[in-house]
C-alpha cells in the first residue's frame, strides 16, 4: 500500500494499481525518438504484474505499532521478501522472462537498483538472503531462455557482471539490460503520481534508454488542471490521460486496524487524473 499523509488525511493507493498505471506507460511507449519494448509481450506483462505479490496483502490496510498506516517504504523486511517471492514466483510461471525482469527489479530495490542508485544504501543484512536467492533464480531462467534463444550471451555476460559487481559496465550492449531500465523509469513515473497528493512526486526519471544506444533523463511537471509535461515525450499518442484510484480516509476516523479497515472501505474510491502532454523543446 502506497500512503500519502496529507493535511488531516491519508491517501491509500495500492501496489498493484500503481503498477497498473506503469502498464500503461508500457503499453503506450515508444516513438520516432523511444523505441518500443521488445520483446513486447514479455516486458508489458512484467510492467503489468511487477507487484502481483502486493495483491492479498493490499486488500487492507495495515497499522504499526504506533497505530499508523503502514507505507510500502516502511514494511518489515520478512513481510516485503515474502510478497516479492511470491510475485515473482506467480509472474515466473506465465512468462519467464517477464519473471527474470520482475526478479531483477525486486533484487534491485535491495542492491540499488543495480547501479542506478548509487547513492541508496548498501543492501541490509535483512535483504542480503533475499537477494542471492533471487539472483540464483534470474541466472537459471536466463539459462533456460538462452536455451531457446530468448536470452543473448550479450544478456548473460550482463546477469553475470551484475551479480559480480552489483552494476553493468558502462555501455553495455544487452537488451536485458535495457529492458530492466525501461521497467525502473515506468516504475518511478507511476510512482511519482502515487507517492503524493500534490504530483509529480519526482521531478525527474534518470537513465531511460531511447533504444539507439543513448540515455535520456525525463523531466515531468505540473501545468495545472491534472496536466503534466514531460519532456523529452517518449509516448505514442499526446495526450494521453490516465487515471489511478485512490481512497482518502481522515486520519481521525479510525482508532485500530479493524476500524480502519472499514473505514477505508467506506471512503469512496476516486479516479486522480493524469494527462500527459509533451514538454517545451529544448532551445525554444
Amino acid at each position: 500500500m502506497i500512503v500519502a499523509e496529507t493535511d488531516g488525511e491519508y491517501q491509500f493507493v495500492t501496489q498493484p494499481a500503481h503498477a497498473r498505471l506503469a502498464g500503461e506507460f508500457a503499453d503506450h511507449w515508444g516513438n520516432d525518438t523511444f523505441e518500443t519494448p521488445n520483446p513486447r509481450a514479455a516486458v508489458l506483462l512484467a510492467a503489468y504484474r511487477h507487484d502481483t505479490g502486493w495483491v492479498p496483502y493490499d486488500r487492507q490496510p495495515h497499522l504499526d505499532e504506533d497505530g499508523q498506516p503502514v507505507d510500502f517504504r516502511d514494511m518489515p523486511p520478512e513481510t516485503w521478501t515474502d510478497l516479492y517471492e511470491a510475485g515473482v514466483d506467480a509472474v515466473a510461471d506465465v512468462d519467464r522472462y517477464a519473471g527474470l525482469l520482475v526478479s531483477l527489479h525486486g533484487a534491485g530495490l535491495r542492491n540499488r537498483r543495480y547501479g542506478l542508485s548509487p547513492s541508496w544504501p548498501e543492501t541490509p543484512p535483512a535483504f542480503r538472503s533475499f537477494v542471492d536467492r533471487q539472483e540464483n533464480l534470474q541466472s537459471r531462467l536466463a539459462e533456460a531462455l538462452h536455451e531457446v534463444g530468448a536470452v543473448s550471451p550479450a544478456d548473460q555476460r550482463l546477469l553475470a557482471q551484475l551479480h559480480e559487481n552489483g552494476t553493468a559496465d558502462e555501455g553495455a550492449d544487452s537488451r536485458l539490460w535495457t529492458n530492466y531500465r525501461l521497467l525502473q523509469a515506468w516504475d518511478t513515473l507511476s510512482l511519482a503520481f502515487c507517492v503524493t497528493d500534490s504530483p509529480p512526486g519526482y521531478d525527474g526519471v534518470d537513465a531511460v534508454p531511447t533504444g539507439d544506444g543513448r540515455e535520456e533523463t525525463l523531466t515531468v511537471a505540473a501545468a495545472g488542471d491534472g496536466e503534466f509535461r514531460v519532456e523529452p515525450y517518449p509516448f505514442d499518442t499526446a495526450p494521453l490521460a490516465l487515471s489511478v484510484p485512490v481512497r482518502t480516509v481522515p486520519n481521525d476516523a479510525f482508532d485500530g486496524p479493524d476500524e480502519l479497515v472499514r473505514t477505508y472501505y467506506r471512503a469512496r474510491r476516486e479516479r486522480r487524473s493524469v494527462t500527459l502532454v509533451p514538454g517545451e523543446r529544448r532551445g525554444d
